[in-house]
């Protein structure tokens, strides 16, 4: 059943998961917003609501990325001085690639 709320121009629909949490997003909010098959969705948990807005994906070149050297790393958290826990916790999250 899909509804639009007059005063607020407000599209609502109600849909069911399916075993694995999977959604379909309608086809009226897909036109609207853009959404194709190769479209990449961010999802944010808001309380009680989940937020679901097409991503903005940039494009880069290899010339653009780079790996910084461990001395690098501890000159710039020696640069922002935050404390020794958090530059444990980045140290270790670069290390596994997860920054």
């Amino acid at each position: 059943m899909l509804r639009l709320a007059e005063h607020e121009k407000l599209m609502t629909k109600i849909v069911k998961p399916l075993s694995r949490g999977q959604i379909t997003i309608p086809i009226e909010f897909r036109k609207k917003l853009g959404i194709g098959s190769n479209t990449i969705l961010n999802l944010v948990l808001k309380g009680n609501k989940i937020e679901i807005t097409p991503a903005v994906v940039r494009e880069f070149n290899e010339e653009e990325i780079r790996e910084y050297t461990d001395k690098e790393i501890s000159q710039f958290l020696q640069d922002d001085k935050i404390d020794k826990d958090t530059a444990r916790t980045v140290k270790r999250l670069l290390s596994e690639g997860k920054l």
